[in-house]
């Protein structure tokens, strides 16, 4: 009775878990962006709060570094005198038109207490204040303005979001994993055994799969800052809106892991078109691999069908590229083939680098396996392969086809073959 005990805790555990992600996750969407708002107003007023103690009639260079320290804010700061003389500006020398426009029209607007007028457009928010300073004769009027993208500036606090609730999600599973331990641990049997390690290999797996995504937004919001107007940033939003999207989705998704076996069972088959689906792939993670120095060449037939689970054949050829980028060095390269064969498709992922020991290529398939690897000083490293490779396994033997790795010249090859896609004629 108390084994069955054990069991019901930890898998109410598991659920209790799960609604609690998906309850931050919906919070997530409902109120991140007006917490972001509240934070960028509390900001602004701190900034006119610090302009009132600032001796406006005779700033010096403290002054205005103190002032530029909001230059990451990026919010833009306007002075002027009763005379409505320009006194400071982070933007340059303003036009007297423009000083006019923004002071002379809207006097009545400006009070000491600085109040914040928000104006929500289609794609952004614009925080006004509009700040009158008194000091001693003279009076100041301040203008600060911040335009809140809704897409670009609230992509780091996403980050910051989704990365919080998926250490909370894994602290709670450790927690009810050794107060279930601690209980019964002397009288366990052997299926509840089984559920324990299956408990511990689902927490590694969270942080496994979770990585990648966090990796590739912090990528890409890099590129963003970088270049600029430099590149499609159409594209890159839409990337980093689709990445967190899948964080979320793989939470779900990372829930059934402990029944592995029966989840691949029930999975939806389609045709898929293997050629798209990598070329899709390696254009999402360009960023990161350009970050880390690595060269990706690709030579891929096109309309390599087969049929099988998009999101599963994803998740395997994703494994390989994330495995070859671990043990790829700045400088070298990773090629990636797809060809069409009669029978098979054939995928390859090498990697150039230090190559694995003949005896340890049939285990890296198992989960959690201890590899000996040499690194750059030549001393042996201890690496675990974690779960990527033993999912790999476990996809292609529920889609009927193979995978193997082995060792070349300069380097690494991880290959898939899969069943090519035959129409039934009618």
């Amino acid at each position: 009775m108390k084994n069955k005990s054990t069991v019901k805790k930890m898998w109410y555990a598991l659920l209790a878990s799960a609604i609690l992600l998906i309850v931050a996750v919906f919070a997530y969407g409902i109120g991140c962006y007006p917490l972001y708002i509240n934070e960028k107003t509390k900001v602004m007023h701190q900034l006119y709060d610090e302009l009132k103690d600032i001796e406006i009639s005779d700033m010096d260079d403290d002054d205005r570094e103190s002032l530029n320290e909001y230059q990451n804010e990026k919010i833009d700061i306007l002075i002027v005198d009763d005379n409505f003389q320009e006194i400071y500006s982070n933007k340059g020398e303003m036009s007297q038109s423009h000083i006019y426009k923004r002071f002379q029209n809207r006097l009545n607007e400006y009070r000491e207490e600085g109040a914040i007028d928000r104006r929500i457009y289609q794609s952004r928010q614009r925080l006004i204040l509009r700040g009158k300073i008194v000091q001693e004769k003279n009076i100041y009027y301040a203008y600060l303005r911040k335009d809140v993208q809704s897409a670009y500036e609230i992509v780091h606090v996403s980050v910051l979001y989704f990365s919080f609730a998926i250490a909370i999600f894994i602290l709670i599973q450790y927690l009810w994993y050794r107060k279930c331990r601690t209980e019964e641990n002397n009288e366990i049997g052997q299926a509840d055994l089984q559920l324990q390690e299956r408990q511990t290999e689902f927490v590694a797996n969270v942080s496994h799969e979770l990585k990648t995504p966090i990796a590739v937004v912090s990528s890409q919001i890099e590129m963003l800052e970088l270049m600029g107007d430099k590149i499609d940033r159409a594209y890159y939003f839409s990337s980093i809106h689709e990445e967190l999207d899948k964080m979320s989705k793989m939470v779900g998704e990372l829930l059934d892991f402990s029944m592995l076996d029966n989840a691949l069972n029930t999975m939806e088959i389609s045709s898929v078109d293997v050629s798209e689906m990598i070329e899709y792939l390696l254009l999402r993670y360009e960023g990161l691999f350009n970050q880390k120095g690595i060269r990706i060449e690709q030579k891929i037939s096109p309309n390599a069908v087969v049929r099988g689970n998009q999101m599963y054949l994803e998740r395997a050829v994703n494994n390989y590229l994330m495995n070859a980028m671990q043990h790829t060095g700045q400088g070298k390269k990773i090629c990636v083939t797809v060809q069409k064969e009669k029978k098979y498709i054939m995928i390859n992922v090498f990697n150039e680098g230090e190559q694995i020991a003949e005896n340890q290529l049939e285990h890296i398939w198992e989960s959690f396996y201890t590899l000996s690897r040499k690194n750059k000083g030549g001393d042996t490293q201890k690496m675990n392969a974690g779960l990527g490779l033993y999912m790999v396994k476990k996809i292609m033997e529920y889609h009927k086809g193979k995978c193997g790795a082995e060792n070349q010249a300069n380097g690494v090859n991880f290959w898939l073959q899969i069943p090519v896609y035959e129409e039934k004629s009618k």
